[in-house]
């Protein structure tokens, strides 16, 4: 690895039934203590990252959404990250070995019943979550060098947690607004309470339990997070790719981004840096 690197590294889920709720399994790698920063976006889905010999400090509020990763103590650490309002700035001040698990909205819930406020602050999320049959099951899956062999360890553990009955309002939920967005960009909380039978109020209430934020958030969020797809991939004009995804004009869009990114489409896309298509992320070293 190039000193003052971080390396990442995206691996899809192979097992076809734990496809449907882990999107990639992501590793991330620095080898010294040059400080390194980076920031990402708004997006639904749920990130389980757990650290190997890393302190993380976490800061999340109206106004910061920051963390700052050093030297720890702890043989291993674990957050829970997910449903930003803002960027996600990270600063990583020392070497970095870092797995995360990525989860499809909703997802986390086939794996625990544990409320998502429940485990936000804690730093030991991974047994909140999971109990592995083997004790040194963390030691055993950093010691191993290959990431999709890390990858399908990580499989076999997810698949055993795994209760495939577990079919919810909140999924049924995501299966109307996933349709609405091809039909009925526009539809009303009131238009999908009557779809699932269900009060507005607990409606709401499975939204931040499972997902961490209310509807509209969760709909705008998926709006920014394929728009933002698009503006770096094609070469249409601002005001096509807003149409496109149901902006009410070049001005409603420029405003969206700025509320997400802090930048507004064009400045993002000289300031971004892509990796491996699944990461949009804006990296620089200090």
């Amino acid at each position: 690895m190039e000193k003052n690197l971080l390396k990442t590294v995206i691996v899809k889920p192979e097992n076809i039934v734990l496809k449907q709720y882990v999107e990639y399994f992501l590793f991330l790698q620095k080898n010294d203590d040059v400080p390194v920063q980076y920031s990402t976006f708004p997006n639904n889905n749920l990130c389980l990252a757990i650290y190997r010999h890393n302190h993380v400090d976490y800061r999340c509020d109206e106004k910061v959404n920051h963390c700052v990763i050093k030297a720890g103590r702890q043989a291993f650490t674990s957050r829970i990250y997910g449903f930003h309002n803002m960027p996600f700035q990270v600063d990583i001040l020392q070497e970095l070995n870092q797995i995360c698990v990525i989860f499809h909205p909703a997802a986390l819930k086939a794996f625990t019943q544990v409320d998502f406020n429940e485990i936000r602050h804690s730093d030991q999320v991974f047994e909140q979550l999971f109990q592995p049959k083997d004790k040194y099951f963390l030691e055993q899956l950093f010691d191993e060098p290959d990431p999709t062999q890390q990858a399908r360890k990580l499989e076999r553990l997810l698949l055993d947690e795994l209760e495939e009955n577990r079919v919810s309002k909140i999924q049924e939920a995501l299966y109307h607004l996933s349709i609405a967005q091809l039909n009925d960009p526009n539809i009303s909380v009131d238009m999908l309470c009557q779809k699932l039978g269900i009060s507005d109020t607990t409606l709401f209430r499975l939204f931040k339990t499972s997902l961490g934020q209310n509807p509209q958030k969760y709909l705008k969020t998926v709006r920014f997070r394929k728009a933002l797809k698009d503006l770096m991939t094609a070469a249409d004009p601002l005001i096509t790719v807003a149409l496109r995804h149901h902006y009410y004009d070049q001005a409603h869009f420029i405003k969206d981004f700025k509320t997400f990114t802090g930048y507004s489409p064009k400045k993002l896309l000289n300031a971004v840096s892509v990796q491996q298509q699944s990461l949009a992320w804006i990296y620089q070293e200090k």
